[in-house]
């Protein structure tokens, strides 16, 4: 019997993709009698198998059963947190009441009778209160109710129980069957760095600055200069589409050009991100033809104006014209309905390459944990329950490259040591600012930021703290 409890054990951990360490923890036991029961070595008591029950989101009846469960794909969950706040309901009531709205069953009907009992239904994983006046549901929908790879119809059926009941959703966990429909990024963070040849340290960008008055030439002129100073790319501001002053075209000829002239000076690949976004998916789709005719192998598109469907269609084109993809602008979804780690989690599936994120170095010790769990959902294989850094729910990928986050902005070389030392090494550093201000020139200002991140990146190599010694560095 001790085996039968072990195998099965083993097999809804790997189910639920918790190691032995993590369910140890949930479950309020030590690593040493887990691993007993794991081991087969001796029976569980019953405060064990109901917290281990509890921990595993299963019934405590699972255990006392003389076979291991067989894992059906029919029933494998998409797993939604949703939270009510100011509410007057018990755990119990705002179950029910989220579960009545996803499945629809505040109405009767006659079809009822002829539904297939068979069929896999939205079911509550669990419920608790999370303060005064504030209720935590888990809900799970089957994966068999979503269209394979389709972005849209994870949140329309997530989204169903937030219909009337004033509820929001905080994050989501997507089982392998269906996060292995969805493309991800098709550079990644890898496949970027080997364009770019670039190992060992955080790429450059800089956005052209200002956004408004500037000539085509000038415009062109100053990309040249930053890219030469050596920074790795320039980019289009978010909000400069193709106004009749500096229209799209002619800036994507000028820039195609800077950036293959600066490559032939620095002999480094320089690359520019064109700004594609557009009123229709055509015309967006004309621009990213237009500038791949150019060899420009970077565009950009504002997240937030062109939602959820022109993202994942957008996507697709460029990963079809083997260009990358940058969602930049996308702050401007985040808020109760959509966490910035639930928004990050989704733009890495639809297919993005580069995501704008905010940057550590703003606010307190609690923001940094924010960003830093922003980062691991667009960057890790996998992240574990970090309700801290807004995982509330563990999340494997799946074998989907990571995206590249964009951190910015406002940085300067000073800053450097403390980004470096928060956001690692796989992040795109963006220093347009403090390179088109410098009092010498747009060149000069990238050499500036260029010589200070090379330095850093070495200091650190040579196991200084950039936290203790990074002035110093710099100095």
């Amino acid at each position: 019997m001790n085996e039968i409890i072990a195998q099965i054990l083993k097999q809804t951990m790997a189910t639920r993709g918790l190691n032995a360490a993590e369910l140890a923890r949930r479950a309020g036991v030590s690593m040493a009698s887990l691993s007993r029961l794991l081991a087969g070595k001796t029976a569980p008591s019953f405060e064990t198998m109901h917290r281990l029950a509890e921990a595993l989101q299963v019934d405590v009846s699972l255990f006392s059963g003389t076979e291991a469960p067989k894992t059906n794909p029919d029933y494998e969950m998409v797993q939604a947190v949703y939270v009510l706040e100011n509410t007057e309901h018990s755990p119990a009531q705002a179950s029910k009441m989220l579960e009545q709205a996803a499945r629809g069953t505040w109405v009767n009907s006659v079809g009822d009778a002829y539904a297939d009992p068979a069929q896999p239904q939205v079911q509550v994983l669990s419920s608790r209160a999370m303060g005064t006046r504030r209720v935590e549901v888990v809900l799970g929908f089957p994966h068999t109710l979503i269209e394979a790879g389709s972005l849209v119809g994870v949140l329309s059926v997530v989204a169903s129980a937030l219909t009337g009941t004033g509820a929001k959703l905080l994050d989501l966990a997507i089982p392998l069957a269906l996060m292995r429909t969805f493309t991800g990024p098709s550079f990644g963070v890898r496949g970027l760095r080997d364009v770019f040849n670039k190992h060992g340290r955080p790429l450059m960008a800089a956005t052209v600055r200002p956004m408004q008055g500037l000539s085509i030439r000038m415009y062109g002129q100053l990309a040249h200069e930053a890219l030469c100073g050596g920074t790795d790319f320039t980019a289009d501001p978010t909000l400069l589409h193709s106004p009749p002053t500096l229209s799209w075209r002619e800036r994507a000829r000028f820039c195609s050009e800077a950036a293959q002239s600066a490559s032939r000076e620095t002999n480094e690949f320089k690359a520019h991100m064109l700004n594609i976004t557009a009123p229709t998916i055509a015309e967006m789709e004309e621009r990213i033809s237009f500038a791949r005719d150019l060899d420009m192998t970077m565009v950009m598109i504002d997240a937030a104006a062109v939602g959820w469907v022109g993202m994942q269609s957008i996507a697709a084109f460029c990963a079809k014209q083997d260009v990358a993809l940058a969602a930049m602008g996308g702050r401007a979804l985040f808020g109760d309905m959509v966490s910035e780690q639930l928004q990050a989690k989704l733009l890495r599936l639809l297919g993005a390459d580069i995501v704008s994120t905010a940057s550590p170095l703003r606010g307190n010790h609690a923001n940094r944990r924010y960003v830093q769990g922003v980062l691991a959902a667009l960057r890790e294989p996998f992240t574990p329950e970090t309700p801290e850094a807004g995982h509330y729910l563990a999340q494997s990928f799946g074998g989907l490259h990571g995206a590249f986050p964009a951190v910015g902005g406002g940085h300067n070389p000073w800053h450097f040591p403390r980004l470096l030392d928060a956001v690692g090494n796989h992040t795109i550093v963006q220093c347009g600012g403090s390179v088109y201000s410098h009092p010498q020139g747009a060149r000069a200002g990238a050499i500036a930021c260029r010589t200070a991140m090379e330095a850093l990146v070495q200091g650190r190599d040579e196991a200084q703290s950039l936290a203790v010694e990074g002035r110093n560095i710099l100095q």
